[in-house]
C-alpha cells in the first residue's frame, strides 16, 4: 500500500496495539535494548486483512499428538515436517494466518457478501471501501522478509526433505547476488564491488557438496513448506496446522516416561471487528464445529520455535548470554519493479548495496531483483530518535530514494509495505531445553544473531534437524530419553561459534565506512555526549537537532561523497577502501567451516573416540571446511557409483567408465530412514571399507575379519543399522560429469532403484535379531575420495602436513602418493564409520575382532543402547 499514514490512523494507534489479533496496522513488539527500552513495529496493511477471525477451535485437531510445535515459521514447519519424514505427527501451531489462506478467506467472503447484499465486484457494482475500513478485502501485502540466504548445510537439509529444486527454481539466479557493491547511490556513482563466485572458495564450496548455497526470501521458503501435504509417501506423519491460535502457556504432570506436557492454547478475539469477521467464516478459515476458544492439547514432548521474543524461554527462566544493542536500525520493506533494469544498462546487479551519501548511510538487500523484492536497513540513534519517528511511512519512502539517487527517483513506482524498528544482539541461551528434556527451544527462541553472515535462520533449520531425529528414535522405542540430554551442549556449542563470528562480521562490515572516513563509532558517541553532557538539559527536540545536524555534517565532509572542494582526498579514500576489499577484510559471503566444518566436540553418549584438532586454513579472508571422517563431524560429501565397473557397459558414444554419480550424503539421508517393517523409525548407517577384501580372499590380507563377518556380527548387536560396503574407486571419473548429472537430477532418479535395494541384500550378508533383517548395499568409490579420507583417518600418528593434507592445493580430497598407497596402516580389520541419521559421525576406526572389538562396542553403546 502506497498511502501515508493519516492522523486518524495515528490517533488511534494505542487502541490499535490494545487489539492486535483485530488489526496489525500498528503491531506492539518487544524488542529489548540494553536500556530496557521496548520498541515497536509500523505494519502498513489493511485491516481487515490482518484481523482475526474469531474463529473456534477445528473439530480436526486431536486432543493428543506426540509433538507439539509452537511456532509456523520456516523453523518450525522444517521441524514439523522432519518428524514427518520419521512418521510422527504433529500439531504445528501458528498465530498469524499465511498471506495465501488470507487471500482465500477474503476472496470467498466477497462472494458470500455479494450473494447476500448484492454488493462487491460484480456487474454495475462500485466499490470504494476506504483501506482502514473492516469491511474492505484488498489483497494482503506481502510478509517483512527478513532472512534471506540459505546456506551449503542447509539446502543439504532440504535436499532430505526433497524441497532442493523447488528452492532452487523460486529463487534469483546466481548472477543477480553474487556481488556485493559499495555505491554512492543505487544508480549513482560504484566505489567497489565484490564478487564472491571468482575466487577458490566458491569453487571448493561447490565440490564439497551435492547441494549449492541459495539465495531465498523466508517467505517464500515458508510457502514451499506449507504447500508440503502430509501424509505421504516421503511424510508418512500427519502435521496438523492451527492457523489464528498461540500457545498461552503449558504444564508438565507426571514423572519418568509416563510425563506429559499440557499445552493450553486460546484464540483471544477481543473486538467487534473479529465478531463481525466470524459472520463471514467459511469452510477457507478452517472447519470448526465447536465454540470453545481454548483448548489443551497433551503432548509427549513440546518444541518452541516461538521467536526471539519467546514466551516459552520466559516461563522456563531460560536466560540469555552474549552483548546486547550492538545497533538499532529501521527494517523498511518495499517494492520496486522500476529498478531492476537500470540496474541492468548499468551491469550492477548484486545482493547487497551499501549505500553511502550526503543524505543517506544505508544497506538495500535485494530479495529478489526482478520482481522488485526490497529490505532497507537504516541506523537510528535512540532515545533522540525514536522508534515512532524513525518507522514514519513518509520518511522511510524519502530515505529509500535518497538510496537510488539520480532524478528519475522521484518518478519510479515505489511501494511501502512495513517499517520495523530493531535492536540487533549476539545472544545464546544458558540452556536449550527445561530439566525434563520435555520442552525445547529452536531457532530465535534459543539464539540471536547480527544477521551479518545469515546464520540465524539456517542455525535455526540445523536446530531441527539434530532434534528430531531424537526425538523421533525415543517415541518409537529405539532410544532411552536420556539421548534427548544431549541436544543442549551439541547446538549449543554451535550457536556460540556462530554468534561469535556474526559479532566479528559485523565489525568487519564496519571497516569500510571508517575506511570512507565515517569512523562508526562517533554517532554512538554523539547520542552518548547528548545524554550524559551539559546537552542532556536541554529540551528533547533541541538534542535530537544536534544529533541530526552532526550526523549531516560527517556526512557532507567525507572526501568521497563531498563537494569538489575536497575531492583531492577522494583518491585516497578509495584506495583505502579497496585495500580492504582486495584483502578480504570486509563482510564476506561465504564461510565454508561454518557452514559444513563445524564439528560437535562435547562428549556424550552419542559421541566415542579423541578428535585431533585441525590447524585452520584461511583462504580470501574466511576459514575453509577440510572435510574428515571423525567423531562429531558431518560425513563427507563423496561421489559414489552404485554400478559396478566390472558390468558397466558404455554406449558406443560414451567413454569407458562413465557412471551415474550418487552421493555419500544422500545415501546416509535414504538409509537412515526405515521404509521398510517399521515405516519411518530413524536408522544408523555403517560405511565400511571394502578395499582390501579382495586381497582376503585370496589369503594376502591376514584379517579374519571381512566386510561379511563384519556385517553379520554388527548386525546381530542391532537390527536398527543400515550397511554400505564401499569398493575401491571406478576407473578414472570426471568430477565435472558428475557434476553435469547431478545437475538434471540423477540422484533422484537413482533414489528409486536405491529404494528397491533397501529390501534385500546385494554384494553383502544380512545378520539378523529378533526375526529383522538388517539392510545391506554395495557401492563403487566414484573417484578415489572415499581411499584418501580413510587414510587421513587412520593415520593418527602422520604429520600435521599429512593430516592436513588439503593445505597442498585446492583438491580437498588429497590422493595418496604411490609411496603412501605401499604403506598400508596396520590395523586389524576394515575401517568402518558408524554415522547417526542426521549424517554426523558418532565413531570411526578399524573392526578389531573377537568380543572387545571397538566397532562391536560402538553398534552396542550408540545404536542399540542409546540414552539407556
Amino acid at each position: 500500500m502506497n498511502s501515508i499514514l493519516n492522523r486518524s490512523w495515528r490517533s488511534n494507534v494505542h487502541q490499535l496495539a490494545k487489539n492486535a489479533h483485530t488489526s496489525l496496522l500498528y503491531e506492539s513488539v518487544r524488542v529489548r535494548a540494553a536500556s530496557n527500552r521496548w520498541f515497536s513495529r509500523r505494519k502498513i496493511r489493511s485491516r481487515s486483512m490482518c484481523s482475526h477471525t474469531g474463529r473456534s477451535f477445528p473439530d480436526t485437531i486431536p486432543d493428543h499428538v506426540p509433538v507439539v510445535i509452537l511456532g509456523g515459521g520456516t523453523v518450525g514447519q522444517s521441524m514439523s515436517l522432519m518428524l514427518a519424514r520419521y512418521n510422527i505427527d504433529t500439531l504445528l501451531v501458528e498465530q498469524t494466518i499465511p498471506r495465501a489462506k488470507k487471500l482465500q478467506r477474503n476472496q470467498t467472503a466477497e462472494k458470500e457478501e455479494e450473494k447476500t447484499t448484492g454488493t462487491g465486484k460484480g456487474p454495475g457494482a462500485t466499490q470504494m471501501a476506504r483501506s482502514d475500513d473492516p469491511g474492505v478485502t484488498t489483497p494482503p501485502p506481502p510478509p517483512h522478509p527478513r532472512a534471506h540466504v540459505l546456506h551449503t548445510r542447509s539446502m543439504e537439509i532440504l535436499r532430505e526433505l526433497g524441497l532442493e529444486e523447488t528452492v532452487h527454481k523460486r529463487a534469483p539466479p546466481q548472477t543477480q547476488w553474487r556481488h556485493f557493491r559499495y555505491v554512492e547511490s543505487m544508480l549513482g556513482e560504484e566505489l567497489a564491488s565484490v564478487d564472491f563466485y571468482r575466487g577458490p572458495t566458491a569453487r571448493w564450496l561447490r565440490a564439497a557438496s551435492p547441494a549449492t548455497l541459495s539465495h531465498l526470501s523466508q517467505p517464500i521458503l515458508d510457502e514451499i513448506m506449507g504447500d508440503v501435504s502430509t501424509p505421504s509417501e516421503r511424510f508418512p506423519g500427519t502435521v496438523h496446522k492451527l492457523f489464528g491460535y498461540r500457545g498461552n502457556g503449558f504444564a508438565l504432570e507426571g514423572s519418568g516416561d509416563s510425563q506429559r506436557v499440557h499445552v493450553h492454547l486460546d484464540t483471544s478475539p477481543n473486538s467487534s471487528n473479529a465478531k463481525a469477521t466470524a459472520a463471514k467464516k467459511t469452510d477457507a478459515d478452517a472447519e470448526t464445529a465447536s465454540n470453545t476458544k481454548e483448548k489443551v492439547v497433551t503432548c509427549e514432548y513440546m518444541v518452541a520455535a516461538d521467536g526471539a521474543n519467546s514466551l516459552t524461554r520466559e516461563r522456563l527462566g531460560i536466560e540469555m548470554e552474549g552483548q546486547t544493542a550492538l545497533q538499532h536500525f529501521v527494517s523498511v520493506h518495499f517494492t520496486c519493479e522500476d529498478l531492476f533494469p537500470r540496474l541492468r544498462e548499468l551491469r550492477r546487479p548484486g545482493m547487497l548495496h551499501f549505500v553511502f551519501n550526503r543524505h543517506v548511510i544505508g544497506v538495500l538487500v535485494a530479495h529478489d531483483l526482478e520482481k522488485g523484492r526490497w529490505v532497507a536497513q537504516f541506523p537510528f540513534y535512540p532515545p533522540h530518535q525514536s522508534p515512532e519517528e524513525v518507522t514514519d511511512i513518509g520518511l522511510c519512502e524519502r530515505l529509500v530514494r535518497d538510496c537510488i539517487g539520480s532524478p528519475d527517483a522521484e518518478t519510479m513506482r515505489i511501494n511501502m509495505h512495513s517499517a520495523d524498528a530493531w535492536c540487533m544482539n549476539a545472544l545464546v541461551a544458558d540452556r536449550f531445553s527445561d530439566s525434563e528434556s520435555r520442552v525445547f527451544l529452536v531457532g530465535d527462541s534459543a539464539h540471536q544473531f547480527p544477521p551479518s553472515g545469515g546464520f540465524g535462520l539456517n542455525a535455526g533449520i540445523q536446530d531441527a534437524h539434530n532434534l528430531a531425529w531424537k526425538l523421533a528414535s525415543v517415541i518409537h522405542g529405539e532410544s532411552g530419553r536420556g539421548i534427548l540430554r544431549s541436544y543442549t551442549p551439541e547446538r549449543k556449542q554451535v550457536s556460540q561459534a556462530l554468534r561469535d563470528l556474526s559479532v566479528d562480521n559485523f565489525h568487519r562490515g564496519l571497516l569500510v565506512p571508517e575506511a570512507l572516513g565515517m569512523p562508526p563509532g562517533i554517532p554512538e558517541m554523539i547520542s552518548k555526549g547528548l545524554r550524559t553532557s551539559p546537552a542532556a538539559l536541554m529540551p528533547e527536540v533541541a538534542r535530537k537537532k544536534m544529533l541530526e545536524t552532526a550526523l549531516g555534517i560527517g556526512r557532507t565532509l567525507n572526501p568521497v561523497l563531498s563537494p569538489p572542494a575536497l575531492l583531492l582526498f577522494k583518491s585516497d579514500t578509495l584506495a583505502r577502501l579497496r585495500k580492504i576489499l582486495g584483502k578480504f577484510e570486509s563482510l564476506p559471503l561465504l564461510f565454508p567451516k561454518h557452514d559444513l566444518g563445524l564439528e560437535y566436540t562435547e562428549y556424550g553418549s552419542l559421541r566415542m573416540g579423541e578428535v585431533e584438532v585441525l590447524r585452520p586454513r584461511i583462504v580470501e579472508g574466511v576459514e575453509q571446511y577440510q572435510p574428515r571422517i571423525a567423531p562429531g563431524a558431518r560425513f563427507p560429501h563423496i561421489w559414489l557409483s552404485m554400478e559396478s565397473p566390472n558390468t558397466s557397459t558404455p554406449a558406443p558414444n560414451e567413454r569407458a567408465g562413465s557412471f551415474s554419480p550418487i552421493s555419500s550424503l544422500d545415501v546416509i539421508s535414504r538409509l537412515s530412514v526405515d521404509h521398510t517393517s517399521a515405516k519411518g523409525k530413524p536408522r544408523w548407517v555403517l560405511l565400511l571399507d571394502a578395499t582390501g577384501e579382495e586381497r582376503e580372499e585370496s589369503g594376502d590380507n591376514p584379517s579374519a575379519n571381512g566386510c561379511q563377518h563384519v556385517f553379520e556380527t554388527a548386525a546381530l548387536f542391532s537390527a536398527n543399522l543400515a550397511l554400505v560396503a564401499v569398493r575401491p574407486e571406478i576407473d578414472a571419473r570426471a568430477p565435472e560429469s558428475a557434476a553435469a548429472v547431478t545437475a538434471v537430477g540423477a540422484p533422484l532418479k537413482i533414489f528409486s532403484r536405491l529404494a528397491t535395494w533397501l529390501g534385500g541384500v546385494r554384494g553383502g550378508g544380512g545378520g539378523t535379531r529378533g526375526g529383522k533383517a538388517s539392510q545391506t548395499l554395495e557401492v563403487w568409490d566414484a573417484e578415489g575420495n572415499w581411499r584418501a579420507l580413510v587414510r587421513r583417518a587412520m593415520a593418527a600418528s602422520a604429520s600435521d602436513d599429512s593430516r592436513n593434507a588439503t593445505d597442498n592445493g585446492e583438491d580437498h580430497y588429497a590422493k595418496e602418493s604411490d609411496e603412501q598407497k605401499s604403506d598400508e596402516t596396520e590395523h586389524t580389520g576394515p575401517f568402518c564409520a558408524l554415522v547417526r541419521p542426521d549424517g554426523v559421525v558418532a565413531w570411526c576406526g578399524a573392526s578389531g575382532g573377537g568380543s572387545k572389538d571397538p566397532l562391536l562396542r560402538a553398534v552396542e553403546n550408540l545404536v542399540r543402547n542409546p540414552g539407556k
